[in-house]
């Protein structure tokens, strides 16, 4: 019998499309996927003599580039090089900033939307490296090298009894293969983002620091909310195209807009204490009007000497954009209450920022 096994492995370049094949953090799959290879092979068109009525007789590869999309279980860290989990959210938001809590010797790592994502002091010229490696057959692994990648999409996926799911959609530039990359580590199972460890809240969110590069978050004045599934989406309008300077593959990178959604599944009611969804659906057909979101996923288990491993995600102003209820004759009603994520130019500098709390001391 073959051997059956996938194991993806991502690395930093520090210029983009010299593969990283060293320098790895392993990073659980939930499907072994293999990225897509998209190379632009077309007939040469010119008059060689040739009877053209009989078909093409000349092809060229005018270009190359890859794809690829991962659903990825939420550690706080990534096996081995423990700070590759926030290189790859770096690498979608662009901003970042790390900080140890010198007390408790945990670190915290920052990461929010910026308008030059390339400049020197956010991600400059690096780029990431999937090392995707698969069985070839019945006693070989090959690493599959996809270099020169970019982060365009993520959406965060929490429902009950499933870890956080992260569907992270990447882009690059060529493909190449090399020897299989040392068996792989993993974070520890007690570092995963699971649906028992989220606390949803709206209100009053306490940051402490200087926007956007906050070193910490506390909810205490805020309101809980618990709903049976959450979704965020978001999106960096990431163009990467060719350009005439000497390459067969994407070269330069052009941010579009941000945007970002949230979508929460949750029972239709007015309790007589907490979050209300009847209340938050009315506001929305009053007026427009916003809210603000946080979630925070702590995993329990202690980073350095004090506080704990964890992620979140914080959304300062969301635009409530509605959503229709549901309702049964045989059970409660429900609505998907949806928002829209706005800039907030006031207090955070960011439509959308991310944390990590974790033992790493870069991303």
């Amino acid at each position: 019998m073959a051997k059956n096994q996938f194991y993806l492995a991502v690395g930093e370049e520090a210029a983009r499309g010299t593969a990283e094949s060293t320098t790895v953090g392993f990073i659980p799959v939930d499907t072994a996927t293999f990225p897509t290879f998209e190379p632009a092979d077309e007939p040469v068109l010119d008059f060689r003599g040739e009877q053209t009525a009989l078909g093409d007789s000349r092809y060229r590869r005018n270009s190359e580039k890859w794809s690829a999309s991962f659903d990825i279980p939420m550690f706080t860290e990534s096996g081995t090089t423990a700070g590759m989990m926030g290189t790859i959210l770096k690498h979608f938001f662009g901003g970042s900033s790390s900080s140890e809590n010198a007390s408790t010797g945990q670190y915290i790592h920052m990461l929010y939307p910026v308008s030059d994502p390339f400049a020197t002091g956010n991600l400059g010229a690096t780029a990431l490296t999937l090392n995707t490696n698969i069985t070839q057959n019945a006693s070989t692994i090959q690493n599959h090298v996809f270099d020169g990648g970019r982060v365009s999409a993520l959406t965060f996926t929490q429902a009950v009894g499933s870890p956080l799911k992260v569907s992270a959609s990447f882009m690059g530039q060529q493909h190449t293969v090399s020897t299989a990359i040392a068996t792989p580590t993993y974070a520890a199972e007690n570092l995963l983002c699971d649906y028992d460890k989220l606390s949803a809240y709206f209100g009053t969110i306490t940051r402490t620091g200087t926007a956007p590069d906050y070193t910490d978050f506390t909810f205490a004045s805020a309101t809980q909310v618990c709903p049976d599934s959450i979704t965020v989406t978001i999106a960096n309008g990431l163009n990467d195209k060719q350009v005439l300077c000497g390459s067969k593959y994407p070269s330069k990178s052009n941010l579009g807009k941000y945007t970002c959604t949230v979508e929460m599944t949750i029972d239709f009611e007015d309790p007589a204490t907490g979050f209300s969804s009847y209340d938050d659906f009315v506001a929305w057909h009053s007026a427009l009007s916003t809210t603000n979101l946080f979630l925070n996923w702590d995993t329990g288990t202690t980073a350095g000497t004090g506080d704990k491993h964890s992620f979140g995600l914080d959304i300062p102003v969301a635009l409530r954009n509605g959503g229709q209820p549901s309702f049964s004759t045989d059970a409660d009603p429900t609505i998907s209450l949806k928002y829209t994520a706005e800039m907030d130019l006031t207090t955070t500098q960011y439509m959308v920022g991310a944390y990590l709390k974790n033992t790493a001391s870069a991303i």
